[in-house]
C-alpha cells in the first residue's frame, strides 16, 4: 500500500511539474497587472510606468499599472499576496517592505506569501524645505531646526517606509528633534511641503526635481554617496556637513508566493532585458535611478539581511518612543 501511495505521489509531482512548465511556456497570454501600492505621481509610480513599458515590449503584452495605496504599501502588497499565483498580478514596491515582518498589523508573511523577482532599480532622497523658510543650506536648516525643535515638523511618505527610515537616520545623525508626519505616498508628502504644512521633509531626489526647478521647494542636500543626476547642483548630506551619512532606497518586484518557478524566472529575464533596452535605460537614468535587476535568489538573500536590519532599527525607534 505504501508503494502505491508513493507511486501516486510521484505521479502527482510529475503532473504538477508538467503543468507548471506548460503554463510557463504559454506565459503570458493576457495583460499583466502591476500593483503599485502608493499614490500615483510618486517615485515608485514613475519608475513602475517606465519599467512596465519595457516589460510590455519584452513579454509582448500590456502591463497595466494599478495604484493601490495605503498602510505604507502593505495594503497593495497584501492584495498581491492573496492573488492567483499565475504571474498576472505583480507587486512593484519600495525596499521599506522589508519592515513588514516587524509590523503587527500586516496581514501577509513577506517570506512565504510573496515570491522575489528582482531588485529592479535604486535611488536616493533629498532633504527639502519650503522657500518661505528662507533657508538655503543644510547648515542653516540644522541651526533653524535646533532653534525650533518644539514646533518643527518634517514630512515623509508612510510609516516604516524607506523614506521614513532615511528621515529617522537623518534625525539621529544630525541630532535633531522634530515631529515626523507620514503621508500616503511621495506625491501627497511633496504637496504638503509645497503648501508649507509641514515646511520641510524628504522625498526621492528625482521626483522632487520638478518642484525644485519650479521654485516650489528648495533642495538642501541629497542622501546618497554621490550627487544625484536629477539635482546635480545639490551637495550630498556628507558634503554639507554630516560626514559619513548615506541613505537610499530601491524598488522591488514580487509575484504571489506560490507562483511557479519557471514563471518567476521568465519575469526576471524580462526585467533584465528591460534594463538593457536603451530607451528604457535612458528614461530611468534621466530620473536618477541606478539600474540593478538582480536575480530572485539574490533578492531573497538580500531581503533577509534587510529584514534583520529593519528589525533592529524599528526596535530602537520603539524604545525611543518615535513609533509605537
Amino acid at each position: 500500500m505504501k508503494k502505491i501511495h508513493a507511486f501516486f505521489a510521484q505521479l502527482l509531482l510529475v503532473a504538477l511539474a508538467a503543468f507548471a512548465g506548460n503554463a510557463a511556456a504559454q506565459y503570458p497570454d493576457r495583460p499583466i497587472r502591476l500593483v503599485v501600492p502608493y499614490a500615483a505621481g510618486g517615485s515608485t509610480d514613475i519608475a513602475a510606468r517606465i519599467v512596465a513599458e519595457g516589460l510590455g515590449k519584452i513579454l509582448n503584452t500590456s502591463v497595466v499599472i494599478q495604484n493601490q495605496p495605503g498602510a505604507s504599501g502593505n495594503i497593495g502588497a497584501a492584495a498581491v499576496a492573496r492573488s492567483a499565483p499565475d504571474g498576472y498580478t505583480l507587486l512593484f514596491v519600495g525596499s521599506g517592505i522589508a519592515s513588514a515582518p516587524s509590523m503587527k498589523e500586516v496581514t501577509f508573511d513577506l517570506r512565504k506569501d510573496l515570491a522575489p523577482v528582482s531588485r529592479v532599480v535604486g535611488s536616493q532622497f533629498s532633504i527639502l524645505v519650503n522657500p518661505s523658510l528662507n533657508i538655503n543650506t543644510l547648515q542653516e536648516f540644522l541651526t533653524y531646526a535646533r532653534a525650533n525643535s518644539k514646533t518643527l515638523s518634517m514630512a515623509c511618505s508612510g510609516t516604516l517606509t524607506a523614506a521614513h527610515f532615511a528621515l529617522e537616520q537623518f534625525r539621529q545623525a544630525a541630532r535633531l528633534d522634530f515631529q515626523t508626519i507620514q503621508f500616503n505616498g511621495n506625491a501627497p508628502a511633496a504637496l504638503a511641503m509645497m503648501t508649507g504644512q509641514p515646511p520641510a521633509g524628504i522625498d526621492a531626489a528625482f521626483s522632487a526635481k520638478g518642484a525644485v526647478t519650479a521654485g516650489k521647494l528648495r533642495a538642501l542636500a541629497v542622501t546618497g554617496s554621490k550627487r544625484s543626476p536629477s539635482l546635480p547642483g545639490v551637495p550630498t548630506v556628507a558634503e554639507a556637513g554630516i560626514p559619513g551619512f548615506e541613505a537610499g532606497f530601491s524598488l522591488l518586484m514580487f509575484a504571489p508566493g506560490a507562483t511557479p518557478r519557471p514563471i518567476v524566472e521568465r519575469l526576471h529575464q524580462a526585467v533584465a532585458a528591460t534594463l538593457k533596452d536603451p530607451a528604457i535605460v535612458q528614461k530611468l537614468e534621466a530620473q536618477g535611478f541606478d539600474l540593478i535587476g538582480n536575480s530572485p535568489a539574490e533578492l531573497a538573500r538580500e531581503l533577509e539581511v534587510d529584514i534583520k536590519a529593519n528589525e533592529a532599527f524599528i526596535s530602537g525607534l520603539r524604545k525611543s518612543g518615535v513609533i509605537q
